[in-house]
């Protein structure tokens, strides 16, 4: 397929106010419309006000949201062994969550998203959306690709997806091997025009990307779905991967392990305890 086809009659769909410039940069200005999906968050009314503010002077005319409130379910999934729900991802409120953590609002949501994307998605050729694990973690990443996912069955489109991906979701992802056939197509990134919507979203104080140092890649591959349910291949090619290195709870938890471990080792050397 040409890299231009595959913008024909397309429409991406992503979470969040940023998830757009952060995954999808090299396909923003081709496509007829893109939809974010989350808009309001209870335990934050300063991202709530400042995502309307920043999308009613978006510098893109093609950018609508449906206005859903989300569920803060991010951190609900257990990242070290991720289970699949019939509406995302497994999830429970825990330490780490948001304040407005809600697992009846993660499931009410999925309902609402597919009742709510169907007749905009019905007349596709091509849907762009979050990948399979949810590019770094995200649970309503994960939710929004499988809301979609429902949909390309009812609808036909073809479904594309991102190739972000963290130590964090790398788990998941390894699910998705594609055994010996992987469909996609390497595009160049826009980080100037990222960058314009970027400070769009710090400027009303809504900008959510937890990591000050994130530099934009040069290229990003848009893969197609392989279709749903995935099943785990053996061997086989990996589909290009955008990396990032982001710090987890576990990864706190470890390095606590670890120290811990050390330390009692070095006690046993010189003396300190013999259990």
């Amino acid at each position: 397929m040409k890299k231009t086809e595959i913008t024909d009659r397309s429409i991406l769909v992503v979470a969040h106010p940023d998830d757009e410039v952060l995954w999808f940069s090299s396909i923003m200005e081709q496509v007829q419309e893109t939809i974010i999906c989350f808009l309001e968050v209870d335990s934050r009314p300063d991202w709530s006000e400042g995502r309307r503010k920043s999308l009613a002077s978006y510098p893109l005319p093609n950018v609508v949201s449906l206005g859903l409130k989300e569920s803060e379910a991010f951190n609900g999934a257990n990242w070290l062994l991720p289970v699949y729900s019939d509406y995302g991802l497994q999830v429970t409120r825990n330490e780490h969550t948001f304040p407005g953590f809600s697992e009846l609002r993660y499931r009410k949501n999925y309902e609402a998203l597919v009742e709510m994307l169907s007749p905009r998605l019905k007349n596709c050729l091509n849907v762009f959306t979050h990948n399979p694990w949810g590019e770094y973690g995200h649970e309503e990443h994960v939710q929004i690709y499988r809301a979609v996912c429902q949909l390309q069955r009812e609808h036909g489109f073809r479904l594309w997806f991102s190739n972000y991906c963290s130590n964090k979701s790398h788990n998941l992802m390894l699910r998705h091997l594609s055994g010996f056939r992987s469909d996609y197509v390497t595009l160049e990134t826009k980080p100037d025009l990222a960058r314009q919507v970027e400070r769009l979203y710090r400027d009303n104080n809504c900008w959510t990307w937890p990591f000050d140092d994130y530099r934009w890649f040069t290229h990003e591959c848009i893969i197609e779905d392989r279709g749903w349910p995935m099943t785990e291949a053996r061997n086989g090619h990996l589909f290009p991967l955008n990396y990032i290195k982001v710090e987890t709870v576990w990864d706190r938890k470890q390095d606590e392990v670890g120290w811990r471990r050390r330390a009692v080792k070095i006690a046993r050397r010189i003396g300190l305890f013999t259990q």
